[in-house]
């Protein structure tokens, strides 16, 4: 009995937590869609050199829609690549 008491116990609380984590990863998509707005090749005024402007969380936020997609789990539609 107690056993299981404590099974249900940290069930309760790994769904929990996925459930934040997804809230927190859904906002995370917003964040960085604003990204994509930048210009992608800058210029730098000091040493007049091109540099890409590219956020690197961007391909991580991709990585991890491709792994939860193939989990099941619902991907939002601002995530998803046309």
């Amino acid at each position: 009995k107690r056993i299981i008491k404590m099974y249900n116990k940290v069930a309760r609380t790994l769904v929990a937590f996925e459930l934040l984590w997804y809230k927190a990863w859904v906002q995370s998509i917003d964040q960085a869609k604003t990204g994509l707005q930048a210009t992608l090749i800058i210029r730098h005024p000091e040493d007049n050199k091109l540099y890409v402007n590219f956020d690197h969380d961007i391909l991580q936020l991709i990585r991890e829609a491709k792994c939860l997609d193939r989990m099941g789990i619902e991907i939002p539609e601002s995530a998803k690549i046309a």
